[in-house]
């Protein structure tokens, strides 16, 4: 039976909320957007830029079992109380490959990077993409999202967005009046189904950016 990617998303979310160094962890939403990309493109290559204490590995892996996916997860994190954490809290831990660095990383091409930290060697991403990669960028990080544009001419940007309130359980204290966290989606060149997938949620923030300025918040 195909996993619920709104049901996983929350429920992976809640538990990592509770867990220390939640500070900066991906929304509901983003892990929930996530889900929706792996499903709808059949990826089977993930590379992580910045892993954190585990809630995209944990929720992906999960996912990806229970929907009999073959997938490979590489990842990058050199904090060292991230990397005690993450063997904690991720399921299928020994699935990932971790490595300090996008400098460490084995010469290898990925259907999906999430950039959920930082890293000073984004420059070099390039050389880490399948023909049709997609990447996604937790959160606004305006800076990263402009630099990876910059690399590729041809690629497409949606930043990805929800009406839905932060819930009470939020990372961070983060008030219930403020929409959750979405990300920035790339597909750095588009295929046909790509190109689709993109007007949609071009199309869809477009709306509701509109309702977030009648309702008099934008952000």
């Amino acid at each position: 039976m195909k996993a619920n990617i709104k049901t996983l998303a929350i429920n992976n979310y809640k538990k990592f909320c509770e867990l220390e160094g939640s500070d900066f962890i991906a929304s509901e939403f983003a892990l929930e957007t996530l889900l929706t990309i792996i499903r709808n493109f059949k990826i089977n290559s993930i590379l992580e830029i910045g892993m954190g204490i585990g809630s995209v590995s944990d929720t992906v892996l999960k996912f990806v079992h229970n929907e009999k996916i073959s997938l490979t997860y590489c990842g990058t994190e050199n904090n060292d109380f991230c990397l005690k954490m993450l063997p904690q809290n991720v399921d299928f831990f020994d699935e990932i490959l971790i490595f300090s660095n996008i400098d460490c990383l084995p010469k290898k091409k990925y259907d999906l990077i999430i950039i959920d930290g930082s890293d000073d060697s984004l420059s070099k991403l390039r050389a880490f993409c399948n023909a049709h990669a997609m990447i996604y960028i937790e959160g606004g990080r305006h800076e990263q999202t402009t630099k990876i544009l910059g690399m590729f001419p041809n690629s497409v940007h949606v930043n990805v967005i929800t009406l839905k309130k932060n819930p009470s359980y939020a990372h961070e204290d983060r008030s219930v009046k403020s929409y959750i966290g979405g990300g920035q989606l790339i597909f750095i060149t588009p295929t046909f189904k790509m190109k689709i997938f993109w007007l949609k949620e071009k199309v869809s923030t477009f709306v509701k950016i509109k309702i977030r300025k009648i309702t008099g918040k934008v952000f």
